[in-house]
C-alpha cells in the first residue's frame, strides 16, 4: 500500500480551474474525433499514442514547445494522464497508449455518494471528475455545487476556488438590483469557502451522482455509498 501523502502529491495537478477545463476539453475533442463517428458510434480506434497526441494537444492550445508544455503540467504527458479519472493506459513495445472510458448508458446507471473528510490542505489536491449529473455538497456550510449538464474535471481547490468566483461575479453583476440582505449572506458564503481553503478543521466533500460516474482520485479515505 502506497503512502497516501506520496500519492496526493503524485496526483497533484497545479493547473488553473481555467486552464485545467480548456486542457481536458481540447483532449476529449482529441479522442471524439478518433474514436466517435458522427452519430456517437464507435469508429474501432481503441487505443490512440500518448507522444502524438501530446505534441497535437501542445500545439492545439499554444504551446511553443514541449519542455513548455510540460512545464505547464508539471511532468510529463505521460504522467499527467495518470492523473486524469476514467482514462486508460497501456503500453506496447515501449510506447504508450491511451484510452477514455466512455460513459455508460442511462440504463446502466448506479446511483452513488462518495464521501470525503478534508483533513488538510493535501486533500485539496485530489482530482474529482464531477459528472453532468452530479452535485456537490459541503454539510457544514450547507453549500451545494449543483448539476449543471456539464462534466467538470478539476483538483477541488479549483472547484472551490471556481465556486467563489462565480458567487462574487454574481453580486458583483447583479448588486444594483440585489436587495442587500442577498448580497451580504452571499458574500459571507464566499468568506466562509475562502476558509474552507485553509482547512483550519476537518470539513465534507460528498458528491452525489445518480449515474455513479463521478470519480474522486486518489479514492484511499473515500467512502462510496451505492444507493
Amino acid at each position: 500500500m502506497g503512502n497516501p501523502i506520496n500519492d496526493l502529491e503524485a496526483t497533484k495537478i497545479d493547473l488553473s480551474h481555467q486552464e485545467m477545463d480548456r486542457l481536458v476539453t481540447e483532449l476529449e475533442n482529441i479522442w471524439n474525433a478518433f474514436a466517435v463517428g458522427p452519430e456517437g458510434e464507435p469508429t474501432g480506434v481503441e487505443w490512440l499514442p500518448v507522444a502524438g497526441i501530446a505534441d497535437a494537444l501542445r500545439e492545439d492550445l499554444g504551446y511553443e514547445d514541449m519542455p513548455e508544455f510540460e512545464d505547464a503540467l508539471g511532468g510529463t504527458f505521460n504522467d499527467f494522464l495518470d492523473k486524469l479519472p476514467r482514462i486508460v493506459k497501456k503500453e506496447t513495445d515501449g510506447k504508450f497508449y491511451f484510452q477514455i472510458l466512455p460513459e455508460p448508458p442511462r440504463e446502466q446507471w448506479k446511483a452513488t455518494r462518495q464521501t470525503l473528510t478534508i483533513q488538510s490542505r493535501n486533500d485539496l489536491w485530489r482530482v474529482c471528475l464531477k459528472s453532468p449529473h452530479a452535485r456537490v455538497e459541503i454539510p457544514e456550510l450547507e453549500f451545494e455545487i449543483s448539476a449543471d449538464g456539464k462534466k467538470h474535471i478539476d483538483s477541488i481547490y479549483n472547484h472551490i476556488a471556481q465556486a467563489i468566483f462565480n458567487l462574487g461575479n454574481y453580486v458583483s453583476s447583479t448588486r444594483a438590483s440585489m436587495p442587500p440582505d442577498t448580497a451580504a449572506r452571499i458574500m459571507e458564503t464566499v468568506e466562509q469557502l475562502n476558509v474552507l481553503l485553509d482547512v483550519e478543521k476537518p470539513w465534507t466533500w460528498i458528491v452525489h451522482d445518480p449515474a455513479g460516474i463521478s470519480v474522486l482520485k486518489p479514492a484511499d479515505g473515500v467512502l462510496l455509498d451505492e444507493l
